[in-house]
C-alpha cells in the first residue's frame, strides 16, 4: 500500500538499518568488521528479503476483508486485471484469470468486480456465476491519449487508435462513451494527474463520468489529499462520482480500497451489475468509498524514515490486540535467538 516514492525510500531506510546494525553489533563486541564475514551475512540477508518479497507478492495468502456492510449496499471494486492484459499475461501472475481474479476479490469481501483489461474483453468470458461469489462486471481501460479511460458496461471492443493520437480524440471517446459503447467512463489514475490535471473540467464537459480517487498501483498512489480533495470539489460540483479501485494485477493479497453502492431492493446476481451502473447515473453520492489507513506519502514521516513510519502507521490501523500480537512475536522470535546464541557460547550445541 506504498506509492512508489514510499518504496524507494523504503529501501534507502532499510540500508541505513541494516548498517546501523551491523555498525552498532561490531561496536558492542569491541570488534573490528570482518569483510569475509559481513558479505555472508549481506548475501544471506538479501536472500531473506527477496524471498519475503516474491513470497508476499505470489502467495495468495487470507486477506483482510470488509466487515459489517448494511443489507442494500453492495461492496464493489471498478478496475481490476485478468492475464489477457499485456502486463498480466508476461510476468509471474499468467495464471492469474478471472476465476482467479474472482477468488481474490471474493477474499476480500466483494459483492462484484468489474474486469477492465486493457483494449480488450477476452477475458469476459468467465463461468457461470456461482452461489456467493463476487458477480463479474463487464468494462474495458482504453489507452487513449496521454490517459487511461475506464468504460464500466462496455462489453464489446473498442478500437484504441480511434482514441489515443489527440487531445480531440480523447474528447471523442468521453462524447460517444455512451451512445456507442452503452458504457460509463473514469478517468484513472494516475494518467490523469499527470497529463490532464488543469483540464478536468474539461473532461467533465466532454462526458466524463466518474474519477478514480484512490488506486493501489504504486505509481498512482501518489495522490496527496490536498489533490485529491481538489477532484472530489470537481467531482462534487460537477455531480460525477469518484471511485477507489485496487486495479489488482494479481500481485500479493491486500486491499487497499472498498467502495459502498447502495442499490434498491434485493437484486439477482444477474442484476447486480446493471443496478451498481444505474445507481452510478445519480452522481457524486452513488458511492462511498472505503480507504484503508496507510503511510501515504504526503505524511509527516521523512522519506528516509519510511521503515519507521511504515511500522508505525501499519500498528494505528491495527488496533492494540494485533499490535500486541505483533510485538509478542517479535519478542519471542528476538528471544529464542538470544537463548540460542547464549547456549553456543557456554558450549552447548542446540539442535
Amino acid at each position: 500500500m506504498l506509492s512508489m516514492s514510499r518504496l524507494h525510500e523504503l529501501l534507502v531506510g532499510l540500508v541505513l538499518v541494516y548498517l546501523l546494525w551491523r555498525i552498532g553489533r561490531a561496536f558492542r563486541r569491541g570488534r573490528g568488521l570482518s569483510l569475509g564475514g559481513e558479505l555472508r551475512t549481506l548475501t544471506i540477508t538479501l536472500v531473506l528479503f527477496l524471498g519475503f518479497l516474491i513470497t508476499g507478492a505470489v502467495w495468495h495468502r487470507p486477506m483482510l476483508a470488509l466487515a459489517g456492510v448494511e443489507p442494500g449496499e453492495l461492496v464493489v471494486d471498478f478496475h481490476s486485471h485478468t492475464n489477457v492484459s499485456h502486463d498480466v499475461r508476461n510476468t509471474w501472475m499468467r495464471g492469474f484469470d478471472t476465476e482467479a481474479n474472482r477468488r481474490w476479490h471474493k477474499r476480500a469481501g466483494f459483492d462484484a468486480v468489474f474486469i477492465t483489461d486493457h483494449n480488450t474483453v477476452a477475458g469476459l468470458k468467465v463461468p457461470s456465476q456461482r452461489p456467493n461469489q463476487p458477480v463479474i462486471c463487464p468494462g474495458i481501460e482504453v489507452s487513449a491519449w496521454r490517459s487511461h479511460i475506464v468504460l464500466l458496461g462496455d462489453s464489446l471492443p473498442v478500437d484504441r487508435s480511434r482514441y489515443n493520437h489527440s487531445l480531440d480524440a480523447l474528447l471523442t471517446l468521453l462524447r460517444v462513451s455512451d451512445s456507442t459503447y452503452g458504457a460509463l467512463s473514469v478517468a484513472s489514475l494516475p494518467e490523469y494527474r499527470r497529463n490532464h490535471w488543469g483540464r478536468l473540467d474539461t473532461l467533465v464537459a466532454a462526458g466524463l463520468d466518474g474519477f478514480e480517487i484512490v488506486n493501489a498501483a504504486p505509481k498512482a498512489n501518489e495522490l496527496v489529499r490536498p489533490d485529491r480533495d481538489s477532484v472530489i470539489r470537481v467531482a462534487h460540483s460537477r455531480n460525477r462520482f469518484v471511485v477507489g479501485v485496487n486495479d489488482s494485477h494479481g500481485w500479493g493479497a491486500t486491499s487497499m480500497v472498498w467502495n459502498l453502492v447502495r442499490v434498491t431492493g434485493t437484486q439477482p446476481d444477474s442484476d447486480k451489475c446493471g443496478a451498481i451502473l444505474r445507481r452510478l447515473q445519480d452522481g457524486f453520492g452513488a458511492v462511498q468509498v472505503i480507504e484503508r489507513h496507510r503511510l501515504r506519502p504526503d505524511d509527516w514521516w521523512p522519506m528516509w524514515l519510511t521503515p519507521v513510519g511504515l511500522v508505525w502507521e501499519t500498528w494505528r490501523s491495527m488496533g492494540w490486540p494485533l499490535t500486541a500480537a505483533w510485538i509478542a512475536w517479535i519478542w519471542v522470535l528476538a528471544g529464542a535467538g538470544a537463548m540460542r546464541r547464549s547456549s553456543s557460547a557456554s558450549g552447548l550445541v542446540v539442535e
